[in-house]
């Protein structure tokens, strides 16, 4: 049955359409225009308050499509002396430099679809156009974690049915620490025909996943990261299973007070623990927030919003080359395969 745009949901909608064109300097949306820098940066900031991770990370705008990566990331101490009667002295690079893994920002498409069925409900709202944008961006905002934590590579046409965490769209973070730092990656170990788990209970090398998460810290992290602001990041089911017994348990109102405070300021050995929507179960990251990155290219966010009656749709076609970027492996592990026993 054909669903026909109401006239007032008609005129709120290309009132939308017109602030967007006019912000970007161009006569109307339905052309594909490329977003001026300023609505660019204002669009970056709306996707980092729509995501609270978003707010932690870098999104840094870059000039070229290739490069060397640009976070200003201490990779190694500095300090040191020299006899400039002998030599010259030595500066050491403030920044990670890794020229075997430099950025590469291809195109991602967020296209996002509003149906007029949808267009029509809302035209009742005071609030029509924040609600619509607000909408979009966090549709956007939401997709960039989820290719972050799962994107596995980039096909030439992906597929959301096969791949519904987006796993087919691009690397993300941890597929780059699988690929470029193998050192900084715990699989666990073989149980048996080559399947890989990080076991923990009493039986096992780890008791507990806060003595995993220590020995993590200790072998991987370089030594000069070890105290600046580590978190863990992880599956809702790792919190689950360490603080479960804890809340689970029937006490007095004094130790339901401790527990409920304690579960508040959620740990995983010495460092913060911190859930994130779509990061995969059974995982662990630690790093910095701000050793993951998102690259942008200057000049490359292009977008049109055009009415598609053939599917009673409106389409807000929107691409922009990016890339996911860790800025300093040394700074990171990722753990994986982990199973706590019962």
């Amino acid at each position: 049955m054909s669903v026909v745009l109401q006239p007032e949901a008609r005129q709120l909608f290309n009132a939308y359409k017109a602030d967007v064109a006019r912000a970007n300097g161009v006569e109307s949306a339905k052309q594909t225009f490329a977003v001026l820098p300023v609505p660019t940066q204002k669009i970056i900031q709306a996707y980092q308050q729509s995501a609270d991770f978003l707010k932690l990370i870098n999104i840094f705008p870059v000039d070229n499509a290739k490069g060397e990566k640009i976070a200003m990331s201490i990779g190694s101490t500095i300090a040191g002396n020299t006899n400039t009667n002998v030599q010259a002295r030595q500066p050491t690079p403030v920044g990670a430099l890794d020229l075997l893994d430099e950025y590469d920002c291809t195109q991602t498409n967020y296209d996002v679809a509003m149906k007029w069925i949808l267009l029509n409900a809302w035209r009742h709202h005071t609030d029509f156009k924040k609600k619509l944008q607000e909408m979009v961006i966090r549709a956007v905002a939401l997709d960039k974690l989820c290719i972050g934590f799962n994107g596995v590579y980039r096909a030439p046409t992906s597929d959301r049915v096969t791949n519904p965490l987006l796993q087919d769209v691009k690397k993300g973070w941890l597929q780059k620490i699988r690929d470029n730092a193998p050192e900084q990656h715990y699989e666990g170990i073989d149980i048996g025909g080559g399947v890989l788990k990080t076991q923990i209970g009493a039986t096992h090398e780890f008791k507990t996943v806060d003595g995993l998460v220590e020995y993590g810290i200790e072998e991987y992290i370089a030594e000069q990261h070890r105290d600046r602001g580590l978190i863990a990041i992880c599956g809702r089911g790792i919190l689950s299973d360490k603080y479960l017994p804890l809340l689970n348990t029937i006490q007095d109102p004094t130790e339901q007070l401790a527990a409920r405070t304690i579960y508040a300021n959620k740990q995983l050995g010495t460092l913060p623990a911190m859930h994130v929507p779509t990061f995969p179960a059974k995982t662990i990251l630690i790093t910095t927030p701000d050793n993951l990155s998102i690259y942008i290219q200057n000049g490359t966010f292009n977008r049109s919003i055009v009415d598609e009656p053939q599917w009673d749709r409106a389409v807000d076609y929107q691409s922009i080359n990016e890339d996911y970027v860790v800025e300093d492996y040394t700074k990171c592990l990722l753990i994986e395969n982990i199973e706590l026993d019962d």
